[in-house]
């Protein structure tokens, strides 16, 4: 995959909608490309803020259609990237892709993002019924025993480790079910609040959801469900959770931090 397939299938990307073997390609060419990387964040950002003004707004699509271009000029004033020059015209077609999607999209936009994926449901019920509610099951706390259990489900217990590398702690864990998926449920605390971090070693179709941002290398998905706050990410082995019902900045603080460490 080159910088011009990159070009064209970033909308794709972006949301979600990439089938898994070219995703793989995709995310391959970005770890040797800093220049699409850089791109690639930018649209990022740039879809980001459609959404965002696309659910602010009462529906009115010329005032979207009105806003859509605004915003890419901004964009395209603050570009600074002579390398990509070659690609310019490519990389504004996918801009124009995403735009585009954003206008046709409308309609239907606020019913379609009712719906949250069932994976990041089902997570956001159990971070409430186990920890917030505190109803009663079986946890291990003992972190020789906590390791052995990620051991059973294909997780290296150095990615444990790693998330206490920062300010969080590792107080309790198990499995559950999620997603009709057994996935590695853990609890960490940085004092004040409590975190769930599910993982899943990775499966072969990628996690749903709109990007939100690249994190460290990674595509993170956030969702809001009530007061439960979901961000999510994918590595070369992983799915991660992350869970809280505190904010939606600190389900976001811990995912950056974890993407960093894992």
């Amino acid at each position: 995959m080159n910088c011009a397939d990159i070009a064209r299938l970033a909308p794709l990307y972006i949301t979600g909608e990439l089938e898994p073997a070219r995703a793989a390609e995709f995310d391959a060419h970005l770890k040797t490309c800093p220049a699409c990387m850089l791109e690639l964040e930018r649209q990022s950002r740039l879809d980001s803020r459609l959404r965002e003004e696309i659910l602010a707004e009462e529906t009115n699509v010329f005032w979207v259609d009105r806003r859509v271009r605004e915003l890419i000029s901004v964009e395209a004033e603050g570009q600074s990237l002579p390398e990509l020059s070659r690609n310019h015209r490519r990389w504004q077609a996918a801009l124009l892709a995403i735009a585009a999607a954003a206008i046709l999209a409308i309609g239907g936009y606020r019913a379609l993002h009712t719906h949250v994926a069932r994976v990041y449901a089902d997570a956001a019920q159990d971070h409430r019924t186990e920890i917030v509610e505190g109803q009663p099951r079986r946890w291990l706390t003992d972190p020789a025993q906590i390791a052995a259990l990620a051991a059973k489900q294909g997780i290296d217990s150095t990615s444990l480790v790693s998330l206490e590398s920062g300010p969080y702690r590792l107080v309790r864990g198990k499995i559950c079910f999620i997603d009709h998926r057994v996935f590695l449920h853990l609890v960490y605390s940085d004092g004040s609040q409590n975190f769930s971090v599910f993982l899943h070693q990775r499966y072969a179709s990628p996690l749903p959801g709109n990007v939100r941002e690249i994190s460290n290398g990674k595509p993170l998905c956030a969702s809001n469900l009530d007061h439960e706050h979901v961000a999510s990410f994918e590595t070369e082995r992983l799915i991660v959770l992350v869970v809280t019902d505190q904010s939606f900045d600190a389900a976001l603080h811990f995912a950056h931090f974890a993407s960093a460490v894992l």
